[in-house]
């Protein structure tokens, strides 16, 4: 994960984990819970991070169009810069990159993998919660329009089952070949002003920035096994995803398959470095930096820590 563990002895968890458990806040807000508009098994899949529909308001809200621009990069480098101490420009961009993009990408590809859905992600229609830490903890939709199979809609009477009655006009498109190409166009569209925003103020170059968000898109790709129990079609989803999304999102992860107590794991060697473990002694589970015989051994042990249900991302 992207801060240190307590226990410096215990493997540290994947920089796509997000960690720092402690400093998240109480998850209260004014915007409808995802539980109730999407399946439970959609909101199960998302966390630690929370879903939410409507407009927020509270401390800590802001919409994405701030977030990616000058302004809200600022603020939020700054956070991660005061809550980790020691921390270079490029480590506070790597942990942005690697938070924001969670937090944008993982509704995005839970809804997708679950309800052949893709939401709208117009930065001007989506809200993050932001922590002190710069971690995001909660993500809003404004509206549940989105884009869906047209044989799905059809097949609901003209509205889909996991949405409201006055969600607005949906999108519709012709075959799951065409709703994930808008899956990544969304995913592109949203994040690109971001990464040229962090490429412009740190020595971090475009793979290192996109690395970091491929890595978020094939973790939310592979967490989808806790709703769907086959760990090969959010690995194959992922596959096609990014042959769609190059050359854009280079350095994408590389899938590490291993047997842990009997049971198949497909874990993955990152594109590029989060750089975490430039404020720690050790690297990340997905670390590019070790070899496969290292990395297998901290995803087991990883594994080990979490129970029967974790999965080596």
């Amino acid at each position: 994960m992207l801060v240190p563990l307590p226990n410096p002895a215990t493997p540290r968890e994947s920089a796509t984990e997000g960690g720092a458990s402690t400093r998240r806040s109480p998850r209260e807000s004014s915007a409808t819970s995802a539980q109730g508009i999407v399946p439970d098994d959609l909101a199960g899949a998302l966390e630690p991070r929370s879903l939410c529909y409507g407009v927020p308001t509270g401390p800590g809200w802001a919409d994405c169009a701030f977030l990616t621009g000058p302004g809200g990069v600022t603020r939020s480098l700054a956070r991660i810069a005061r809550s980790h101490p020691g921390a270079s420009p490029e480590v506070a961009a790597s942990y942005l990159a690697n938070w924001y993009s969670a937090a944008v990408v993982a509704p995005a590809v839970a809804s997708y993998m679950l309800l052949q859905r893709v939401p709208d992600l117009n930065p001007a229609r989506m809200s993050l919660r932001e922590l002190d830490s710069g971690w995001y903890d909660r993500t809003a939709l404004h509206g549940p329009a989105g884009t869906v199979l047209a044989d799905t809609r059809a097949a609901a009477g003209g509205a889909h089952p996991a949405s409201p009655p006055d969600e607005g006009a949906d999108r519709m498109v012709g075959d799951l070949v065409a709703l994930r190409g808008v899956l990544v166009d969304e995913i592109l569209t949203h994040l690109s002003p971001f990464v040229r925003e962090l490429r412009a103020r740190v020595r971090l170059g475009y793979p290192a920035l996109w690395g970091a968000v491929a890595a978020q898109c094939a973790r939310a790709f592979l967490l989808t096994e806790r709703a769907t129990g086959d760990p090969d079609a959010g690995r194959d989803e992922a596959d096609a995803f990014f042959e769609r999304a190059a050359p854009t999102m280079r350095a994408r992860p590389r899938w590490h398959e291993f047997v842990h107590r009997g049971r198949p794991y497909t874990g993955m060697r990152c594109g590029s470095c989060c750089l975490a473990h430039r404020l720690g002694d050790e690297y990340c589970t997905t670390c590019p930096f070790t070899d496969d015989i290292e990395r297998e051994r901290r995803m087991r042990a990883w594994i080990d820590t979490q129970g029967h249900r974790a999965l080596a991302v």
